[in-house]
């Protein structure tokens, strides 16, 4: 979001600019997982509806601790998407030396993507994921940021660069790092809410 003029009185500063993901893929895509295979995973929020699963169903057999684990991991690994970038060039650790060195280009991709692993595509309607995914962005010219200029104006010059909304229950706000800021959609979409979330 950016303000395409610079007339006087209006409250959006000039050169403020500030993303806002309402369904970043790689992370609604697990939360989809999580409710589609009926993973308990209490670390991670509830969600404020449980989206229509389609055709998704757990796989037969599956190992329903060890599909938990792996989908902690991975969504923590989701997560380092918005890890501010490192200004330092360091020569890889022996780790990492290793992988380079024993990994094909698409192994190596698994392994150090963002995104989920093909683990999870036995089982999920990709369709119905899509669907729910499509139906969390706000309409076109009624965003919530317009109604919070002032808070969101100090939270940009403070270093905040993108909101990112999840489909958590409630009132959720959580600033993950000085750039990123995570809410869900009862909190940006009540001003009291959101803007002390932006001053937060």
């Amino acid at each position: 979001m950016r303000s395409s003029d610079d007339m006087p009185g209006n409250p959006w500063p000039h050169d403020m600019q500030v993303g806002v993901e309402e369904c970043w893929p790689p992370l609604i895509y697990l939360l989809f997982v999580r409710s589609a295979w009926r993973l308990d995973i209490d670390a991670v929020p509830r969600l404020d509806s449980e989206p229509d699963p389609g055709s998704s169903d757990r796989p037969e057999n599956l190992d329903v601790d060890a599909a938990r684990r792996r989908w902690l991991a991975e969504w923590q690994r989701a997560w380092t998407h918005f890890d501010p970038p490192s200004v330092t060039v360091s020569t890889p650790d022996e780790t990492t030396q290793h992988l380079l060195d024993t990994l094909s280009d698409d192994e190596l991709w698994q392994v150090t993507s963002t995104w989920p692993s093909d683990f999870w595509e036995a089982g999920i309607d990709r369709d119905a994921c899509e669907r729910w995914r499509s139906s969390m962005a706000a309409p076109l010219g009624d965003l919530p940021e317009t109604r919070v200029i002032p808070a969101l104006a100090e939270a940009w010059r403070a270093g905040l660069t993108t909101v990112i909304q999840l489909p958590y229950i409630g009132s959720f706000a959580l600033r993950i790092n000085q750039e990123h800021l995570v809410v869900s959609p009862t909190t940006r979409n009540d001003p009291d809410l959101y803007a002390r979330a932006l001053e937060s």
